[in-house]
């Protein structure tokens, strides 16, 4: 029985952690920003003050792993390392990948599991979703869920002088708000955010000079008003947060609605009301920590045919599936 099996995945997965590890660290020392063309250790060194043995040694493990290229003694980027590693991308996601690697961490997982610390999760206390809004930014456009999102829209309004309102419900970085105002200049654009985010969101608003264009509304969409006629409501990755009767919830929107208007709602469900397979390793540290389960695709169609709100078509929003509904009477 012995030779029939091998610990071989057990070290697959050690050398995984030890990639895993080299980007982050290489990330941190923004190596990837000095390689847009071919660089020497020496060359690098000289221009950080980095130690020219240890820099070399850190080129060598990034090659040897497939994040950069080499010829000779000089080193440079993959292009998937230009368009997302480095600082002179308008894609650089290097903060928004060592970010999301400390949000879902399990290094602590053990005492987690050793200890029932009777976490109860509360909208804003498990997550640091300030930060998070202002790192997805270049994501979004990056994993190409605004090019999705406006090419969703464009189907659906397809006069772009029209006059429309539009909210997005739990928006965070407002860029789907933002984008949403630049291709109908004639409407307007609402963020709904938790007093915890909205600071940031405005700010991200007014960085990229948008604040006469979108608003940022500031409550708890769970027991707070969230405004009314409007022609689009998005709501992406947020049923997860959700702590009132997802029925109700769902009317609170379909009120907010005009009449033959429509709902995009991006999320993640489950087949069980159990948790998912697919996302648990990713939201582990977070259950753990007290947030529920996301509602089945049984609770949220129900939910939503009970607010009048019919599926048109299912979307793809980048990584993320969805569906546009619409409200009809």
């Amino acid at each position: 029985m012995q030779s029939e099996i091998t610990p071989d995945s057990y070290y697959q997965v050690l050398r995984q952690y030890q990639s895993a590890q080299l980007l982050f660290e290489a990330i941190k020392s923004d190596v990837f920003s000095y390689l847009d063309g071919p660089a020497s250790a020496k060359e690098i060194a000289e221009k950080t003050g980095y130690c020219e043995k240890n820099i070399e040694l850190l080129l060598l493990a990034l090659f040897s792993c497939g994040y950069i290229e080499k010829q000779d003694n000089y080193y440079y980027n993959t292009k998937e390392g230009t368009a997302y590693l480095s600082k002179s991308s308008p894609y650089y996601l290097g903060k928004t990948i060592l970010f999301r690697e400390e949000m879902t961490t399990l290094y602590n997982l053990a005492d987690k599991v050793k200890c029932d610390l009777n976490n109860t999760y509360t909208s804003g206390s498990c997550y640091d979703f300030s930060s998070l809004a202002e790192v997805t930014v270049p994501e979004m456009y990056a994993t190409g869920r605004v090019k999705s999102f406006i090419d969703e829209v464009k189907n659906v309004f397809t006069n772009s002088s029209a006059q429309l309102k539009m909210l997005d419900l739990g928006g965070g970085s407002g860029v789907f708000a933002m984008e949403f105002a630049k291709h109908y200049p004639n409407s307007k654009a609402y963020v709904f955010e938790h007093p915890s985010v909205a600071n940031t969101t405005s700010r991200i608003i007014s960085n990229h000079k948008m604040e006469n264009r979108v608003s940022v509304l500031t409550g708890d969409f769970n027991t707070d008003d969230i405004g009314e006629s409007y022609n689009l409501i998005v709501a992406s990755g947020i049923l997860d947060f959700t702590t009132e009767n997802l029925n109700n919830f769902m009317k609170k929107i379909a009120v907010a609605l005009l009449d033959d208007s429509y709902f995009l709602l991006v999320g993640r469900y489950s087949d069980t009301e159990s948790y998912p397979k697919e996302n648990i390793l990713s939201w582990l540290s977070g259950y753990m920590n007290g947030i529920k389960p996301p509602p089945t695709k049984k609770q949220v169609d129900f939910a939503l045919n009970n607010s009048n709100l019919k599926a048109v078509h299912a979307i793809q929003s980048g990584q993320f599936l969805g569906c546009l509904y619409k409200k009809v009477v």
